[in-house]
């Protein structure tokens, strides 16, 4: 049997093993295998056969541009090396055919000026070398960067659950980057919710250095939390509840809790036009 042949029997045998897309609530049929994180995420693309996820084509392919998003900004830092730097031409070429207008946005620093920005940074503590490359994250990435939240939340969540979280549950999600935790670091309280550790690994090949994560699950209540580091650059914490009932217990607002939807119907949100 050829690879191809192998792949796409691989792929029948775990759809029809999980019938419902972990995405948009299990609304539409699972029809494709979706990786996460992206296979972009990784040095040229490769990565472990692991956490691959039961998704429609729909979520699928409307969550694309998300991960290059998410691929793209996790390695932004400064002095990267030669591996880095040419994945990130890549990566920014596909940007540029898929969604122009993000690298438009990113590019929009160049109006508003450098020394602005550098010095905004530093005011928030951040230490920017003078020649630095910088770059805007606006609301086209803002938004792109919280489906991404939420396209991992709900993830992790199917990785450990093993079935989609449904709509009668809902999820919380965010995204910092590394200048968000510049001056402490990840906080000791958010690492202390969470105290089972994750990663993508294949015998001894372990991919801790680009994606790992820390988490937390309570199956006979439904709960579900972690906070997961992608590269040196963007980190996602989140939350999950099978039953939407359970937040009033949990938490005073429940404003910013999102029931499953599709990526279109969840980017048109309130909750994921801001930070």
């Amino acid at each position: 049997m050829g690879e191809a042949k192998r792949k796409q029997t691989a792929t029948q045998k775990f759809i029809a093993k999980y019938p419902d897309c972990y995405f948009c609530g299990g609304v539409n049929p699972s029809t494709t295998r979706d990786h996460v994180p992206p296979k972009a995420l990784f040095d040229e693309s490769h990565r472990p056969d692991g956490l691959v996820m039961p998704a429609c084509d729909a979520c699928n392919r409307e969550t694309s541009t998300a991960d290059l998003v998410a691929a793209i900004i996790s390695r932004w830092k400064y002095q990267s090396d030669p591996r880095t730097f040419l994945d990130h031409r890549k990566l920014s070429a596909q940007i540029k055919k898929q969604a122009p207008e993000l690298l438009g946005e990113w590019m929009s620093v160049l109006v508003y000026g450098k020394e602005n920005a550098r010095r905004h940074l530093q005011n928030r503590g951040v230490d920017v070398p003078v020649d630095a490359g910088l770059a805007t994250i606006g609301p086209l990435s803002v938004r792109q960067l919280n489906l991404f939240a939420h396209k991992v939340t709900l993830a992790l969540y199917f990785h450990h659950f093993r079935v989609p979280l449904d709509r009668r549950g809902a999820v919380w999600a965010a995204w910092k980057t590394k200048e968000d935790f510049s001056m402490r670091g990840v906080p000791n309280e958010l690492l202390g919710m969470f105290s089972q550790y994750g990663t993508l690994a294949q015998g001894k090949w372990s991919t801790e250095e680009t994606f790992e994560y820390r988490y937390d699950c309570n199956k006979p209540a439904g709960l579900f939390g972690c906070i997961a580091k992608f590269r040196e650059g963007l980190f996602v914490i989140g939350l999950a509840v099978t039953d939407r009932a359970t937040i009033a217990s949990l938490v005073d607002d429940e404003s910013e809790w999102v029931s499953p939807a599709g990526p279109l119907e969840l980017m048109a949100m309130p909750r994921l036009q801001s930070r």
